[in-house]
């Protein structure tokens, strides 16, 4: 639970928070992703991407004013 204290943002509160909690705990090493787990996010990251401007272009055609722009 992050508290606020005035003068410090949110970030400062975690970080504070987390540095205390457990100052003597191991540090786990970092793994890498493998080259197959990077590869399907990559794909991914594209696909989602690609149907996000389909459905901008979708929305453009249904709405073409131009609202927000």
């Amino acid at each position: 639970m992050t508290y606020f204290i005035a003068g410090n943002t949110a970030v400062e509160n975690s970080r504070a928070l987390s540095q205390s909690a457990l100052p003597n705990a191991p540090q786990e090493p970092y793994e890498e992703p493998t080259r197959r787990i990077a590869a399907l996010r990559t794909r991914l990251g594209a696909a989602l991407r690609t149907a996000a401007a389909r459905e901008l272009r979708l929305a453009d055609r249904l709405d073409p004013s131009p609202s927000c722009r």
